[in-house]
C-alpha cells in the first residue's frame, strides 16, 4: 500500500506535489494547533459547566432540604419540592434539559417532565448516590446527569443524614456547541489559508512546470520512437539548459538510428551486449550456426532494361519482404552483398527457424511476383542456400573500420548451396535437412563438390509449395 502510494505521488506533478506538500504542512500544523486549543477550550468549558451545576445543585439542595425531610412524615411537601424543581427550569440555563429529586428511598418525588415522576430508581445505584460526599457526573446517549447529595446535620450526633438527592441533566450537543463552533472556525481559518497557499504555489510553478510538462511529452514521444520531436527554450535557468541538453540527445539519437541501419543488427546486439563499451578488433568465438544465403536468379536480365532508380527500389521491395521475414523467424540479416542476402539463425531451433524463414521468402515472393505480373512490373526470382555448423564469430577488421560477423567453412558452403540453387529452389545441406524431423518434405540431389574440399557435399531440396506436415 505504502509502495503503491509512493508511486503514485511520484507520477504526480511538481505543482501538485508542491501543493499536496504545502497542504500536509498547513494541515498538520493546523491540527496540532487546533488540538491544543480544542483541549484546552474542552477544559474551560468543563470546568465552567461543572461550577455551574455545582451552583445549581447546591442552591437546589438548600432549598428542598426542609421540605424533604418534613416529607419523611408530611407528604404534602412534595409540591412543594415540585415546585422549587420547576423555578430552576424557568431560569433556561444553555443546555440545561430536566432537573430531579430523589429521596432517600429511590423514588423520584420532583421531576421537571411529569411523567418521570414517581419513577423508581434501583436500591443498589441509589446506595451508591446516598454516599455521595460531592457532585458527581455520568453520561448516557445524549446528556450528562449531574447528582448532589441532600444531606441534613444531626446536631446531636454531629453527623450529616443523608435525604435525598439532586439531579441536573445537561445536553452533550448544548455543551459541545463552544467547540464546535471553535472547531469550525478552526476548519474555516485552515481552509482559507490552504486554498490561499496552494493557489500562489500553483500558480507561481505553472510557468516551471509548463517546460517539464513539454519535456515530459516529448521523453514520451522519444521513448515511443518518435525521433522527430524538439522542445523549445523559454528560459536561461537549468530548465532552459535541460531543454537544450535534451534537444541535443535526441538529435544525437536520431543520428544513431540512421547509422544503425547501415550496420548487422547482430553487430548492434553485440554492441548492446557489453554495455557500448569500447569495441576492438579481438579473437573470436566459436558458434554453432545456421548461415541462410538467398539471390537474386534473373537480376543481370532485369538490370540491363532498367534505369538505377528502379534497379534500387526494385531490389529494397524484394530486399524488404526477406528481411521481415528473416526476422520474425528469429534470425538477423548479417550483410547485403550485391544482390545477395546473407543472414544467421542461432538457437537450439535455428535450422528449423531457418527453414521456415526460406519457405516463407519462397511463398512470399511468389505471391509478390504475381501481383506486379498482374500490373506488368518486373519481377525477380531467389536461390535459397541453407547450412549448419560451426563457425567462428567476432570483431573482423581494423580499429577504424570493423564488422561483427561469422566465417567458418559452413559460411562458404552456404554461400555454394545458393549458387547452385535455381529460382524459386531452396537447397539445405543434407545433415543439416535430417534435423527437420521430416517436418518438411525433401527431395535428394546429386552432390556437390566445392572449391579446396575433397568430399562431395550432399544436399537435397525443401519443397516449399506443400503444407507443413506437422
Amino acid at each position: 500500500m505504502i509502495n503503491r502510494i509512493a508511486d503514485f505521488f511520484s507520477s504526480l506533478e511538481i505543482k501538485f506535489k508542491l501543493s499536496i506538500v504545502i497542504i500536509i504542512i498547513v494541515v498538520i500544523t493546523l491540527v496540532a494547533f487546533s488540538m491544543l486549543i480544542l483541549q484546552s477550550a474542552k477544559g474551560v468549558i468543563t470546568e465552567a459547566t461543572n461550577n455551574t451545576c455545582t451552583v445549581l445543585l447546591q442552591n437546589l439542595s438548600r432549598t428542598v432540604q426542609d421540605p424533604l425531610l418534613l416529607s419523611v412524615n408530611d407528604p404534602l411537601q412534595f409540591p412543594e419540592i415540585q415546585r422549587q424543581v420547576l423555578f430552576l427550569m424557568r431560569k433556561e440555563y444553555s443546555g440545561l434539559e430536566y432537573a430531579f429529586v430523589i429521596d432517600r428511598n429511590g423514588s423520584v418525588i420532583a421531576h421537571s417532565i411529569p411523567n418521570e415522576t414517581g419513577r423508581t430508581v434501583p436500591q443498589t445505584e441509589m446506595n451508591e448516590l446516598l454516599n455521595l460526599e460531592d457532585v458527581i457526573l455520568r453520561e448516557i446517549d445524549t446528556s450528562i446527569l449531574y447528582y448532589y447529595p441532600i444531606r441534613a446535620l444531626k446536631k446531636d450526633e454531629q453527623r450529616f443524614i443523608p435525604l435525598g438527592v439532586a439531579g441536573l441533566a445537561f445536553s452533550k450537543k448544548e455543551l459541545a456547541r463552544p467547540i464546535s463552533k471553535t472547531k469550525n472556525l478552526i476548519l474555516t481559518t485552515a481552509a482559507l489559508i490552504i486554498i490561499i497557499s496552494v493557489w500562489g504555489i500553483y500558480f507561481s510553478s505553472q510557468k516551471m512546470v509548463n517546460e517539464i510538462h513539454l519535456l515530459s511529452r516529448a521523453a514520451r514521444a522519444v521513448g515511443s520512437g518518435n525521433l522527430d520531436v524538439s522542445v523549445t527554450v523559454n528560459s536561461k535557468d537549468e530548465l532552459g539548459q535541460l531543454a537544450n541538453e535534451f534537444n541535443s540527445m535526441v538529435m544525437h539519437l536520431r543520428e544513431k538510428l540512421q547509422m544503425q541501419k547501415f550496420v548487422s543488427k547482430l553487430t548492434v546486439q553485440m554492441i548492446q551486449a557489453r554495455g557500448g563499451s569500447r569495441v576492438v578488433p579481438q579473437e573470436g568465438e566459436r558458434r554453432n550456426v545456421t548461415i541462410l544465403f538467398s539471390d537474386f536468379r534473373n537480376f543481370t536480365t532485369i538490370a540491363e532494361r532498367l534505369e538505377p532508380e528502379q534497379i534500387v527500389e526494385l531490389i529494397n521491395i524484394y530486399f524488404d519482404v526477406q528481411t521481415q521475414i528473416i526476422e520474425a523467424n528469429r534470425g538477423v540479416v548479417d550483410k547485403f552483398m550485391g544482390d545477395q542476402i546473407m543472414s544467421i539463425f542461432q538457437g537450439p531451433s535455428m535450422i528449423v527457424n531457418a527453414t521456415r524463414a526460406a519457405v516463407e521468402i519462397q511463398r512470399a515472393v511468389s505471391a509478390l511476383n504475381k501481383q506486379r505480373e498482374a500490373i506488368g512490373a518486373a519481377t525477380l526470382e531467389l536461390g535459397i542456400g541453407i547450412n549448419q555448423g560451426s563457425a567462428v564469430m567476432g570483431n573482423m577488421g581494423s580499429k577504424q573500420r570493423m564488422d561483427y560477423t561469422v566465417i567458418g567453412d559452413v559460411v562458404n558452403i552456404a554461400a555454394r548451396l545458393c549458387s547452385v540453387a535455381r529460382g524459386s529452389q531452396i537447397i539445405a545441406e543434407l545433415s543439416a535437412a535430417r534435423q527437420l524431423n521430416g517436418n518438411y518434405s525433401t527431395v535428394l540431389l546429386e552432390p556437390i563438390f566445392v572449391k579446396g574440399r575433397t568430399k562431395a557435399v550432399e544436399i537435397c531440396e525443401v519443397n516449399y509449395e506443400r503444407d507443413i506436415i506437422t
